[in-house]
């Protein structure tokens, strides 16, 4: 069986962009966010969570407290019945990455090595799929992939969810 699946960006879609987030009082999920995954999972979507995260390759933020705000989040969602079925994130970046994070990477945004990790590992239907971003670096990941993009628009992403939905 292939699935179907939304991709979400996180920062700016998820949570507010505040830049580099290393702390869980820092990270502001957005309105309607619960709700919207709840209502993607009662459709049988799965969601997955893909963003590029340089800042552990910065060393502004670990990875245990990346995945403390990870688990932080999906808390959050399951309080509205709703699941993150995955997260993957790039802690790379070419120019700032210090050490073994200062490279090239396909996972990092605007490439689709993360979107097609998730493919793989979760056998997803990309034609039945698609992401929503706010970044011009999403929607090429998205195209790259041939997965459906649309922008973060909505002020509330359940309302934008429900009319990608109708």
């Amino acid at each position: 069986m292939r699935y179907k699946c939304v991709f979400l960006d996180r920062d700016g879609v998820i949570n507010q962009d505040k830049g580099y987030i290393s702390k869980i009082s820092d990270f502001k999920i957005y309105p309607g966010v619960g709700k919207a995954i709840s209502l993607l999972n009662k459709k049988n979507y799965l969601v997955i969570i893909i963003t590029n995260q340089s800042g552990i390759g910065r060393g502004l933020i670990k990875i245990k407290e990346l995945k403390n705000i990870h688990n932080h989040l999906r808390k959050k969602i399951k309080k509205y019945g709703g699941k993150i079925d995955d997260i993957f994130y790039c802690p790379f970046h070419p120019e700032f990455g210090k050490g073994k994070y200062k490279k090239k990477s396909n996972d990092r945004k605007p490439g689709d090595g993360m979107i097609r990790k998730a493919i793989k590992k979760w056998k997803i239907n990309s034609k039945a799929s698609f992401m929503i971003g706010d970044k011009t670096s999403d929607k090429l990941a998205a195209k790259k992939a041939k997965i459906k993009f649309f922008y973060k628009k909505e002020k509330n992403l359940n309302t934008q969810i429900k009319n990608i939905l109708k």
